[in-house]
């Protein structure tokens, strides 16, 4: 009878999954500038130097462009429609590593529904706005989360093809390569390398070398971190991020055309000492995840669940130090979220009170800036003029060192 029920409910959610790319496959949203890039590509101009849909640029590989481009001359909602599904799935597989990992084992039936929920409930605004704008986050985080899953499951090459088809696409899983290296998987490394730069020049088999080495450079002019924009990074009311969380502390009349008149600024600095603090303040972030990895470095992690935290604090950094961040880029918080979550129910009674309301307190609050937009959406300009989303995302720092310092003295002490 539970597994007809489980039968049922699947089938019910997969019908719901349905419907719901369906409804949202109505509209363009950024998918249809991936699709109007491979348009271009096909006729062979710089997708790089044009803009698209008021002014917006492609800023996805060479190869992610080719792989659509025969899909440019079928209709675009059906190609959006199964785009959308692709990434539902996706999202859902991720769920269900999950729900298989070797984390659930040490919780009982009632707690793994309570930590499935809350992950979930947590995770349902950047899913959504993942889906509603069609983007590539939920790739990307499959691709870092999946691709380590591979490899530690000792199918390293097809988790390296998997880690360096991501960082072909959108750059974001290139922090994954110093965890690796630190942990001392050389020879994934090198096959990550390998298969990025196969991936990279690919597209010279079919586009041609000069055009595809043209557009290579086209990319990297645009997304170099070094230009102004990506400094300030407030060309957008939605971005968020330390750039330009930063850039709306300290300085004044920072260029930001959907700023309210309310005073945001702690200090007025020039742009030179402003550049210097962001860089300072990455590389504090940077430097923080030594204190996840430990010393000494080219060593495996002594368990699966200081993996788990390990991962989770790089994914996190990942949309806080990268430039030109949207809301939906923060779906790469929710296994900082849930890992917290998870090991306040697992070590519920060996936690004194204080402690325990203290953590509970910050991931409210976390939950709050995360999903404000959701819970009260009438407030939406106040939160993206102070940016409190990116107060949501620096408030997991803190919660997984707690987890990470709490798990080690638990440990000691068994």
């Amino acid at each position: 009878m539970k597994v007809l029920k489980n039968k049922w409910l699947l089938i019910f959610l997969v019908l719901i999954g349905i419907v719901y790319c369906l409804i949202e496959a109505q509209g363009e949203g950024d998918f249809y500038i991936f699709i109007w890039a491979s348009g271009e590509l096909s006729k062979h101009l710089n997708i790089y130097d044009h803009k698209y849909i008021d002014s917006y640029s492609y800023y996805y590989s060479v190869l992610f462009a080719l792989i659509l481009e025969p899909f440019y001359f079928i209709s675009f909602y059906w190609v959006k429609f199964y785009w959308l599904i692709l990434n539902l799935s996706l999202f859902f597989h991720l769920f269900y590593l999950l729900s298989i990992s070797s984390l659930i084992h040490n919780l009982n039936s009632k707690q793994v529904k309570y930590f499935l929920t809350i992950t979930f409930i947590f995770s349902f605004r950047f899913l959504h706005e993942n889906i509603h704008y069609a983007q590539v986050t939920i790739l990307m985080l499959w691709t870092c989360i999946y691709g380590i899953y591979c490899i530690y499951q000792s199918q390293s090459y097809k988790g390296c093809f998997i880690l360096a088809l991501g960082i072909n696409i959108k750059l974001f899983p290139l922090v994954i390569l110093p965890y690796l290296l630190y942990r001392g998987f050389f020879k994934e490394v090198l096959l990550v390398c390998l298969f990025y730069f196969g991936l990279m020049f690919f597209p010279s088999l079919i586009i041609g070398h000069d055009y595809n080495l043209t557009l290579i450079k086209s990319w990297w002019l645009l997304i170099n971190p070094s230009n102004t924009n990506h400094i300030l990074d407030v060309d957008e009311r939605s971005f968020h991020g330390l750039s330009t969380l930063l850039s709306t502390l300290f300085i004044k009349d920072v260029p930001d055309v959907y700023a309210m008149p309310i005073k945001r600024n702690l200090f007025d600095i020039s742009l030179s000492q402003f550049t210097l603090i962001l860089l300072i303040v990455r590389l504090i972030l940077m430097m923080l995840t030594l204190k996840f990895l430990k010393w000494p470095p080219f060593k495996k992690s002594k368990s699966r669940f200081e993996m788990f935290i390990e991962l989770a604090y790089i994914l996190l950094v990942i949309p806080l130090i990268f430039p030109h961040q949207q809301h939906y880029a923060f779906l790469f918080t929710v296994p900082a979220f849930a890992i917290t979550v998870y090991f306040v129910i697992l070590k519920f009674q060996e936690v004194s009170r204080v402690q325990r309301k203290v953590i509970v307190v910050l991931l409210c609050l976390s939950f709050l800036f995360c999903s404000s937009k959701v819970l009260l959406g009438v407030f939406n300009n106040y939160y993206e003029h102070f940016k409190i989303l990116t107060y949501g995302a620096l408030i997991l720092i803190p919660c997984l060192i707690w987890v990470s310092q709490l798990n080690n003295r638990l440990q000691a002490v068994a």
